[in-house]
């Protein structure tokens, strides 16, 4: 994996890490109180996923990821892994989740 890639996996981590902490804040405290939480979950959907599609083709474009197949692909999995490692210790640390 180029060094281009590897920033892209960091920045696209760092970019939706940061839009999932604000929006499930505002999610908790505003929606879920009115609406319940599986229809506050379902409303926060569908921005996630717009901003997980703005984040990429950010990324790419600005780390300047080289087109291979391994490239990209390194750089999402690069960022799967972190998220996933982000959300395992925000559910045992802050929600103390086993």
């Amino acid at each position: 994996m180029t060094v281009p890639a590897i920033k892209a996996g960091l920045a696209y981590f760092a970019l939706v890490f940061a839009a999932g902490f604000v929006l499930g804040a505002l999610r908790v405290t505003f929606l879920m109180p009115r609406l319940g939480e599986r229809i506050a979950e379902l409303g926060e959907m569908p921005l996630m996923f717009i901003i997980i599609l703005i984040a990429a083709r950010f990324v790419v474009r600005r780390f300047a990821v080289p087109p291979s197949m391994a490239a990209r692909l390194g750089s999402g999995v690069l960022a799967l892994v972190l998220l996933l490692a982000a959300e395992f210790m925000l559910a045992v640390v802050v929600q103390q989740r086993s």
